[in-house]
């Protein structure tokens, strides 16, 4: 099956909505789907058109079905959707957040109802909109009252560090933390304003002087945090290869995120870079609660209290061979997208 694959840039990996974009697009391939893109470098899984003009209406004549990572913005993205409808074209549309999202972008209240309002219009129209959990289910169905919302949880991948191609630089420097310190404790992510950058640097300054917290970060619209503790490191930009080398090296990793107060259902993620902990072992803190999923892994905790995340990171030992009773993958997210592909093709 001619699947266009209609999606952020998801290639090289730089963090985010790329991550879900390309072991997607992987798990799809595998299955055997054919998939054709418009954006990005070319990679392994999918099939880039050279020019995205001509190449959408290459997409939109000869593939079987449109898979549209949509948002609130106004883009080419958001309005191949619409033609692909008028032109009786199934449709799939991943939606990640609630129009909520748009107030960190300086929009009020009236203006995140009315795209609510005109998202709602667009949807209902659509053959199946895939979502990252129950919460942004909940939204669509009360929000925008659409009925044909499926929920799909996030994966992450089993790290193989033998297979990772790191560089000397981020291997000398994550070899030798390990030599000076007896516990590594990790967080991963992008310098924005879900972030609680402060709660990182405390969690530093208060574990034990032989505990390393680094913080792999990808600038954004943020300032990075300056390492004032010689226990605490800061790799700016990595690639993806730098990433899971570290992360799968590491004995904690932490999800922490600013309030969401401004979001009227309250923390709404799926986070990517949880699963990537959970699935290699690391004892996992958050400070929100997870998903069903995540919460099913017997190294996922969601703490509050400061004092009980030091006590946490200070009693946990890591058992490389422990047993995983349950390990969600991007394979899994593949399967479940399939199924609704099948559907909506079928029916």
């Amino acid at each position: 099956m001619n699947i266009g694959f209609i999606y952020y840039s998801f290639y090289p990996i730089t963090g985010g909505a790329s991550v879900h974009g390309y072991y997607l697009a992987r798990g799809l391939n595998r299955l055997g789907y054919n998939l054709f893109k418009i954006n990005g470098e070319p990679d392994p899984h999918t099939t880039r058109l050279k020019n995205p003009l001509t190449g959408i209406f290459r997409i939109l004549w000869r593939c079987d079905l449109i898979y549209v990572r949509m948002d609130y913005f106004i883009n080419l993205r958001n309005l191949v959707t619409i033609v692909a409808k008028l032109m009786g074209k199934k449709v799939i549309v991943e939606l990640n957040s609630p129009s909520d999202e748009l107030h960190m972008f300086g929009k009020s209240r009236k203006y995140i109802r009315r795209a609510d309002c005109v998202m709602g219009k667009i949807l209902r129209r659509v053959d199946a909109v895939i979502v990252i959990n129950d919460i942004v289910k909940r939204y669509c169905e009360e929000t925008m009252a659409l009925e044909n919302v499926i929920a799909i949880d996030n994966g992450g991948e089993v790290i193989d560090r033998n297979n990772i191609e790191v560089s000397n630089q981020v291997k000398s420097i994550f070899e030798q933390v390990q030599k000076e310190f007896s516990k590594t404790v990790v967080w991963t992510g992008s310098a924005n304003h879900l972030h609680d950058f402060e709660k990182l640097k405390k969690i530093a300054a208060a574990v034990d002087d032989d505990i390393a917290v680094i913080l792999i970060v990808r600038r954004e619209n943020q300032e990075v945090p300056e390492s004032e503790l010689p226990n605490l490191f800061i790799l700016e930009n990595l690639d993806r290869d730098d990433v899971a080398w570290v992360v799968s090296g590491s004995d904690v990793g932490l999800t922490f995120y600013s309030s969401f107060d401004w979001s009227r259902c309250g923390y709404y993620g799926s986070s990517t870079k949880t699963f990537e902990y959970l699935n290699n072992g690391l004892l996992t803190i958050a400070n929100v609660k997870g998903t069903e999923a995540q919460q099913r892994y017997p190294n996922y905790r969601y703490i509050e209290e400061f004092d009980e995340i030091i006590e946490a990171i200070h009693s946990f030992k890591r058992e490389n061979d422990a047993h995983k009773p349950f390990i969600r993958t991007w394979d899994d997210v593949a399967r479940e997208t399939s199924d609704v592909i099948q559907k909506v093709v079928n029916d």
